[in-house]
């Protein structure tokens, strides 16, 4: 099964491309909830959640992977991203929790 990457400040975790999806599914849940908090002050989450997605659906095997530095260029839009992930983690299937930690793990080593 392919695995892509998860990157942030020379650090990264590896997650099965069918697992991304689901992740990525259960982020776009969380902030389908908070949708009127998140993008009125955070249009830039929008988006990248929209390019992560785009790829995901766009790239091969294992070609999927999801670059933060170029999202999370401030502390405060880290700090918001940290706050969904977690939301996220409170949310997703039982199964999906070990690799959504991995989206976690990758922004706090």
């Amino acid at each position: 099964m392919a695995q892509s990457a998860i990157r942030y400040a020379q650090r990264t975790r590896y997650i099965h491309d069918a697992q991304l999806g689901a992740v990525l599914q259960c982020i776009f849940k969380v902030m389908d909830q908070n949708s009127t908090k998140l993008y009125t002050e955070n249009e830039w989450l929008l988006l990248a959640v929209e390019e992560w997605w785009s790829d995901f659906e766009d790239m091969p095997p294992g070609l999927k992977d999801i670059e933060l530095d170029k999202w999370l260029t401030t502390l405060s839009r880290k700090e918001v991203f940290e706050d969904l992930l977690e939301e996220a983690l409170k949310q997703c299937d039982e199964p999906l929790k070990v690799e959504m930690f991995k989206w976690i793990e990758t922004l706090r080593d």
